[in-house]
């Protein structure tokens, strides 16, 4: 569970969000930061057929979240290879590694490539979007799938961009657009739960979320916005199924942070003490629920603020 920013006496959010961009796992500190360098001179370039795989496998290594070798691969070719592809993943490998401004630089250089236009901004409007730009990014991202309507990463891009702009239309296409592409995709499926779940549909948003579990049962960003839409129906024994010791506290303070936004106080302070006794990192979290709770006692949250949206599209599809 990723922890959120509030202040010491408000609540916390604990609905998990899609906060990737090319990975849900990413890789190591060093990995992230490290600078891409040759690592020795190659001199003898790739056949088509070579560097093809080698272009392929770049791209499953940073879809993946293996960026250390992904790096290395890169390094390994620029020396023989200085083409717009390799600058292309150049790029994408800056966004995963999460050196947002060097990548809108590169994907920026690359967009008069006529053959590479609607990728890189695709990518550009990633960029964009992480850095909160939100006119920025979805010029780009329209620009995008209108080079190329097949993106998946671009249609989920639109999807977010709608939901903070509460355009829920255009939300709704958007990831429809996306599922069309990929059926399986697990970001598409959890964006599209999410955006539902900001509109109290949240038997509509189980559908989405339970489906994306079934994909990816390790996904803990699914698992918990499962929980939250589950427990959101007054169903809080249902939203503790799959539950671990290792996810308990997290577990307990999501449902119990739906509880609060029902209006159960009692179910809400009962689950925010338990997460406490379990002595964990969540204690601090659950401390800060119960300060709400007691400060609030009259008052129903509104869903729509217990949500919140700080989410970015996820990674193209692994499946």
């Amino acid at each position: 569970m990723i922890e959120r920013p509030a202040h010491p006496r408000r609540y916390r959010r604990v609905v998990a969000l899609i906060l990737t961009i090319t990975a849900l796992n990413p890789a190591t500190a060093s990995a992230r930061t490290a600078p891409v360098a040759p690592p020795a001179p190659v001199t003898t370039p790739a056949t088509p057929e070579q560097r093809a795989a080698m272009l392929a496998a770049i791209d499953a290594a940073i879809a993946g979240g293996r960026l250390a070798a992904a790096r290395t691969m890169i390094g390994r070719a620029l020396p023989t290879d200085p083409s717009p592809e390799l600058q292309l993943r150049l790029a994408e490998f800056a966004l995963a590694s999460g050196d947002i401004a060097g990548a809108v630089a590169q994907f920026t250089e690359l967009v008069a490539e006529p053959t590479m236009a609607a990728r890189t901004q695709q990518g550009l409007g990633l960029a964009r979007l992480r850095q909160g730009n939100l006119p920025a990014a979805t010029a780009a991202i329209e620009a995008a799938l209108a080079a190329d309507a097949g993106q998946l990463r671009a249609w989920n891009a639109r999807g977010v961009i709608a939901d903070r702009q509460r355009d829920w239309t255009t939300a709704e296409k958007a990831y429809g657009a996306a599922l069309a592409i990929d059926p399986r995709s697990v970001t598409a499926l959890t964006n599209r739960g999410y955006s539902r779940s900001l509109r109290a549909l949240y038997a509509q948003a189980e559908v989405d979320l339970a489906a994306a579990a079934a994909i990816d049962p390790a996904s803990t960003t699914t698992q918990t916005d499962l929980r939250f839409v589950r427990a959101m129906q007054g169903r809080y024994r249902d939203a503790f199924s799959g539950s671990t010791k290792e996810t308990l506290a997290n577990d307990l303070n999501t449902v119990g942070f739906a509880a609060m936004a029902r209006g159960d106080t009692e179910a809400a302070e009962t689950y925010f003490n338990r997460a406490m006794s379990l002595g964990t990192r969540f204690d601090r979290v659950a401390w800060a629920n119960i300060e709400y709770l007691q400060s609030h006692r009259q008052t129903q949250l509104d869903p729509d603020l217990v949500l919140g949206d700080n989410r970015t599209p996820g990674p193209t599809p692994r499946r």
